[in-house]
């Protein structure tokens, strides 16, 4: 879309500079620095100057591109869920300044919009962006998974290099982009039908050296999903996915079983507990819990659970919010099932919900791993949806 002026003006190729240059190189940061920034502080600096500032510098050089992307369904409601957290920081017992926890919504808001601007732009860009990315993605994970063979002793995870931190945390990053491979196949997008396998076995083969169960699990149930959306091939990988569970199982079930629940359920069950105290308002955003679960031998501040930490700062309402957000992103999904491009973006948020039952309890910071399971996939989705409105305008 081309912004009221001339073709040619200086305003006009700016903000072509902001939405297939500058946001384009910003999205492609995004998904691949962890693997090579070197802290996670100077991984949000770069969000904020390669994605958040042109995304704003764009909507202000051409406004027009505003309406769309305010009445996309699923904007709408988290721009609604966003101005009820901000009213729960009236009664939040959190650390951080308000002005600090206030920014947030904009920080997601900002991917929202710079996603949108580039693919009102070009769409194809987008998807070229994010293939790209989990190109890169997948060489990170083979030079990750080569190291660690290396230098690993017995017993140690995967953490992984860059900003990454701990093995879960890098689980949730490789799955994303594991999962893209896998959707990218499911869907018939690719020329090559071998390569979105090549690119999947090493971050699967990371994704087993982080020992974390979470990504897996997530895996399997976004296959199940797919066999609503992309037909046959679910059928085989679900098969497959089935057959090595049981052939691991019987020749190996301690891979599944060595730690048990992981005290899931006793923490879930004081997580429950605690929300009962405010059950339909929260205790507030970014509010700190602290669950004392016997057997572990310390203090745990996470339910490890998005759901869950939903319900205990924003209360019911909050995570009504929250259901109501997701399942427009949903219901847009199946509408749109029959494009490849919407059965790679529902496979990712099907992921990211799948992974977040057990894990990713931080569910609106500034940029971090949890944002491959949140945001990033719903900001795919609401790019390509808005793209498809304009088009059919």
């Amino acid at each position: 879309m081309q912004l009221p002026s001339q073709p040619n003006s200086i305003r006009s190729r700016l903000y072509d500079f902001i939405a297939m240059r500058w946001l384009v190189g910003g999205y492609l940061v995004l998904l691949t620095g962890l693997f090579w920034i070197p802290d996670g502080s100077q991984y949000t600096k770069y969000y904020y100057a390669l994605i958040a500032a042109p995304a704003l510098l764009g909507l202000l050089m051409a406004p027009t591109q505003i309406k769309p992307i305010l009445r996309d369904p699923v904007i709408i409601s988290f721009l609604v869920l966003s101005a009820w957290l901000l009213i729960s920081i009236g009664w939040s017992r959190a650390d951080e300044a308000v002005g600090s926890l206030a920014k947030r919504p904009l920080y997601v808001f900002m991917l929202f919009a710079g996603c949108a601007l580039i693919a009102l732009k070009s769409e194809s860009l987008l998807l070229k962006t994010l293939r790209i990315g989990a190109g890169i993605g997948a060489l990170a994970a083979l030079i990750n998974v080569i190291w660690f063979l290396q230098s690993a002793a017995p017993g140690d995870r995967l953490i992984g290099t860059g900003a990454l931190r701990n093995p879960l945390l890098t689980s949730h990053v490789l799955g994303f982009l594991c999962t893209y491979w896998v959707a990218a196949w499911l869907s018939r997008s690719e020329q090559r039908d071998w390569l979105p396998v090549v690119m999947a076995l090493p971050l699967l083969a990371a994704l087993l050296a982080t020992g974390s169960r979470t990504p897996l699990m997530g895996l399997a149930l976004t296959s199940f999903w797919m066999l609503l959306v992309s037909g046959r091939r679910a059928v085989y990988l679900v098969s497959a996915l089935l057959i090595g569970a049981g052939a691991v199982y019987l020749a190996a079930p301690d891979i599944l079983l060595q730690r048990g629940t992981s005290f899931r359920p006793e923490l879930w069950g004081d997580a429950w507990r605690q929300a009962g105290q405010h059950l339909w308002f929260g205790a507030g955003y970014d509010s700190k819990f602290e669950f004392d679960i016997p057997g572990i031998g310390y203090l745990l501040h996470d339910p490890h659970n998005v759901e869950l930490a939903v319900l205990l700062e924003l209360g019911l309402i909050g995570l009504g919010l929250w259901a109501i957000m997701y399942a427009l992103a949903l219901v847009r999904c199946l509408q749109l099932r029959a494009q490849p491009q919407f059965q790679i973006a529902s496979a990712l948020l099907i992921y990211g919900v799948c992974a977040g039952l057990t894990e990713g309890g931080n569910y609106l910071s500034r940029p971090n791993e949890s944002w491959f399971l949140i945001w990033i996939p719903l900001a795919l989705l609401c790019a390509l949806s808005i793209r498809n409105r304009q088009a059919q305008a």
